[in-house]
């Protein structure tokens, strides 16, 4: 259940595979686009960093 972690309002850590490298990003939700399957985080450094859903391993 993903977006069950999604709605929560607490800091996450998104395991995701982005060119064939397994990477991950740790932040708060910041946008959840379900049309262009794209999940937005806000990092501690107000960086957004994008994250296509598809490709999301494992969130904590």
């Amino acid at each position: 259940m993903i977006l069950r972690k999604l709605t929560k309002n607490h800091l996450i850590t998104v395991s995701y595979c982005k060119d064939g490298m397994l990477h991950s990003c740790r932040g708060h939700v910041y946008n959840l686009d379900l049309i262009n399957q794209t999940l937005s985080l806000k990092d501690e450094n107000s960086q957004i960093n994008t994250i296509l859903l598809p490709s999301i391993k494992e969130i904590e």
